[in-house]
This record gives structure tokens, C-alpha cells and sequence, in this order.
């Protein structure tokens, strides 16, 4: 993340599933997987301000401003209240997408099996969770007994439910976990921002569920992945800069010290000609996100922040004793120095595997799928269709493009130039279905090799 970035979400998602790598189990079946540490985010102040620190250490960011529209079901829902026997309900637990899918975690009161798990003995005041030490996190599902009570309280692993929108500010939830609240003198619901859900024999009351979309699994919550980010008021691009002539002289890094200190602004643009032109560095300005740790060069120019981290090691000393711009530049960090002279190098256009004026089928319509389909546009080429194998999904549009059943791939075979597979777990699996359904191989593009290529073009 050194580079100007005009597409930030689309770029955090690069490096994202750029971090997966193949991991193969013992019956040789394989998968993706991140590596690394993650972070979640709502790209906040906080977020801003330690923008280079996170770049360093995150790998994998899933970000949120949280200002569009994002679907959630329920969470603090009973499936007593729904009438759900046990031997359903263990099947239902057993296969929750929220455990499946998200990670154990670790509160003041112990570490738990599940996030959701040990906010709820938060929340109510529970016995705690296991005892902080190492490899605490290596249990199996054989020990999570102690825990699954839990599991009675949350609606994650209900189907047929419904979902509201985040930013409404309000839980839904039914009668049990209401008077479990009411109990603890909730502050929330005493203002308002708890709503019963009526249930009737069984069945939540179509009144509870009105004009909300129900919520499938695998579904994005928010339909493009972009929506997450709300560029035009986002403070990420908000670069505020003051200027100075600083050219090469014995005191020149006292008269760069000089500047720093009298700026008042973050960012600093130092010409070291009066000639110098700044026009490619415009270009960016204000409509792209800058990493506050980098040295962006350019002909007779340098701008960075001053709270780089490099700005700081290198010390007021340590320029004072510079006599031109090269040795700041020498001393800054490698890996972030940037030109800015070749606007060309900073443009992202895409993948090299996907040819301008084709037109491509996508296996997956989930946020690898979208991923994939905006970087066939980006690379000139069109998307089709899509193709998953959820009945809810097949029908539907996904990005305004329609989602099919794997079935018609039998008839439209000669109808695309390429399949992408954009599954992180079964693209083996797919590959054979594609193949016993008479696509030729030349035409599949595995999940890793899509991502690999995906990139800055020379």
C-alpha cells in the first residue's frame, strides 16, 4: 500500500486474497487460506492516524465505514422461542456459518470457542470463559461443551430469518433474550433501540419482517463490496498540505528542519526548484488515499507526511546535516520511496490473464466472484453470467448480472471464452464438474492463478 490509491477497496481486497495460499489436507483435497493477522476496521480517525503502522502489520483488512446500506440477521435470537427441537437444533449449531467461518476470542472474563460466545457471557454476567495459556485456542468441538449454552441465546445458525439494516441502530430479538434484557435494566432497550420480534406458533409474524431481506448465507450483506467505503466523505482522502522552497544548499537540512517545524499541516510539499512541476502529484491529490509512511518523488519535488515513521528515526539532527534532497532520500526506509513522475506505474488495470473483448463466466457469486468480475472489466473483458450452486441465488442478479445453475453450462459452453472459479474451498471440485461437463480445461481459470495474476501491467 505505498502507491496513491484512486480504488482503495478495490486494492485492500488485492491484498487480502493475495494473502491465501494453498493448504492441502491428508486426503489431498486443498483449500485457501489467509495468512497472517487481520484487522477489522470502520476506517475511523483512529484508523487515519496509524494508516502506515496498520499497512506494515495487516496483510488482510476487512473494512466498514458503515455508511451505505449492510444487512445483518438477527444476532441475540432463541431458537426455544421458535419451537426448534434438539435434534434439529444440534444439526443447525453443529453447521453455524458464524463459527465455521469467523474465529475464537479472548475477553477479560477468559477465551471462549466463539466471538459471539463470549460477548454473551459478557453481556450477561456468565461464569467465563476457559483459562488464558498457551494453546488454549488448540481445543477441539469435542470441548466446547461447557460453552454451547451460549449457542441457546444466538440466532446465528437459525435459516429463514430475516435481516435490517445496521445502520437503523436497532436489535431485533425475541421474547427470551427480551427478558433477559429487561432484567439487566438494559440501556438500550431503554431507549428504544430493541425491538420484540412476535412470534406466532412458531413462526416469526410476518409484521416483524416487513419490507427487510431475508438472510442468506453467502450472500454479501452489502451487494457490492465498494459500498463498504463512501469515498466523498471519507477523511482517508483528505490530504492537507503546506509548500516551501527548500533547494540544494550547505544548510539545507536546516532549512528543511525550519519547514517542518513551522508547518501546521500533516503534509509537507518541499520544491527544491522553484521550476519544479507538480502536476502528476495533482492528479492524486484529494482523490486518492496516500500512506503517510512513504516519500513520494518527484522532478524537483518530495512530498511526505510528518508523522512518517522514517521522518522520525532519521531525526531533527539527522537532517540538520543534510545538504540536498538525495539524502534524505537515502535515508529513508526501502520499499517506501515512490515516483511519481510515471502516473503509468500507479495505475491499476487489472489481470494479465484476462484478454480485452472476451467474455467470461464466473463459478461463485460471493465477494471473490465480485472481485473477479471487476477485474475482468478492469482488463478490458465482460462478464456474462454468473454461477453458484445456491438455490436462493440461482435466478437472482448479482452486480446487475444474472446468476444461473450449473446445468447450463452443458448448453452455453461455446457462449464465454473463459470460466473463472472464484471458490475458496472446492475449486477442485468445481474443475471436475466443468470438465464432466465438457468445458475444455484451456478455458479454466483456477481461483489461485486469477489471483496471482491480478496487478499492476507494464
Amino acid at each position: 500500500m505505498c502507491f496513491p490509491e484512486k480504488d482503495f477497496i478495490y486494492k485492500m481486497q488485492e491484498r487480502e486474497f493475495s494473502a491465501e495460499r494453498i493448504i492441502e489436507n491428508k486426503d489431498g483435497s486443498r483449500y485457501m487460506k489467509k495468512r497472517g493477522a487481520g484487522l477489522w476496521s470502520n476506517m475511523s480517525a483512529g484508523y487515519r492516524r496509524h494508516y502506515e503502522v496498520i499497512q506494515d502489520t495487516f496483510g488482510v483488512q476487512f473494512l466498514n465505514d458503515h455508511l451505505n446500506p449492510s444487512y445483518h440477521q438477527p444476532g441475540l435470537f432463541s431458537r426455544k422461542d421458535l419451537g426448534i427441537p434438539d435434534e434439529e437444533w444440534i444439526r443447525l449449531r453443529d453447521n453455524c456459518w458464524m463459527q465455521n467461518s469467523w474465529s475464537a476470542t479472548i475477553t477479560p472474563r477468559g477465551a471462549f470457542f466463539c466471538e459471539v460466545a463470549g460477548a454473551l457471557d459478557m453481556l450477561f454476567n456468565g461464569p467465563g470463559g476457559w483459562k488464558i495459556e498457551p494453546g488454549w485456542w488448540k481445543r477441539q468441538p469435542e470441548d466446547f461443551k461447557d460453552q454451547l449454552h451460549w449457542c441457546e441465546l444466538c440466532g446465528f445458525a437459525l435459516k429463514n430469518i430475516f435481516s435490517r439494516d445496521a445502520k437503523e441502530e436497532v436489535d431485533d430479538v425475541s421474547p427470551t433474550v427480551y427478558e433477559k434484557l429487561r432484567k439487566l435494566d438494559s440501556p438500550k432497550l431503554k431507549d428504544g433501540h430493541i425491538n420484540l420480534v412476535k412470534i406466532e406458533n412458531g413462526e416469526i409474524s410476518e409484521e416483524s419482517k416487513a419490507e427487510r431481506p431475508p438472510f442468506i448465507f453467502g450472500v454479501c450483506y452489502i451487494e457490492n463490496y465498494a459500498d463498504r467505503f463512501q469515498k466523498e466523505n471519507s477523511i482517508l482522502f483528505d490530504i492537507d498540505y503546506d509548500e516551501f522552497i527548500v533547494e540544494s544548499s550547505d544548510n539545507f537540512g536546516q532549512l528543511l528542519n525550519k519547514a517542518i517545524t513551522e508547518s501546521q499541516k500533516e503534509w509537507i510539499l518541499i520544491r527544491t526548484s522553484s521550476k519544479a512541476d507538480i502536476t502528476t502529484l495533482v492528479e492524486f491529490l484529494g482523490n486518492s488515499v496516500f500512506n503517510p509512511g512513504v516519500l513520494h518523488k518527484g522532478t524537483d519535488y518530495l512530498f511526505f507526511s510528518k508523522k512518517a515513521l522514517s521522518l522520525r528515526k532519521i531525526g531533527f539532527d539527522g537532517i540538520a546535516h543534510m545538504s540536498d534532497s538525495s539524502e534524505l532520500i537515502d535515508s529513508w526506509e526501502n520499499g517506501k520511496i515512490i515516483d511519481v513522475t510515471d502516473i503509468k506505474e500507479m495505475t491499476r488495470i487489472g489481470s494479465d490473464l484476462i484478454e480485452g473483448g472476451k467474455s467470461y463466466a464466473i463459478w461463485g457469486s460471493g465477494i471473490l466472484g465480485e472481485y473477479f468480475a471487476k477485474t475482468v472489466r478492469l482488463s478490458g473483458g465482460e462478464v456474462s453470467f454468473f454461477i453458484d450452486k445456491s438455490i436462493e441465488k440461482q435466478g437472482e442478479k448479482f452486480g446487475g448480472i444474472p446468476i444461473f445453475v450449473p446445468e447450463i453450462l452443458r448448453e452455453q459452453r461455446n457462449d464465454f471464452d473463459a470460466i473463472l472459479i472464484a471458490n475458496h474451498s472446492a475449486f477442485d471440485e468445481i474443475k471436475k464438474d466443468l470438465l464432466n461437463m465438457g468445458i475444455d480445461e484451456g478455458k479454466i481459470l483456477m481461483p489461485y492463478e486469477m489471483i496471482e495474476s491480478i496487478g499492476v501491467k507494464s
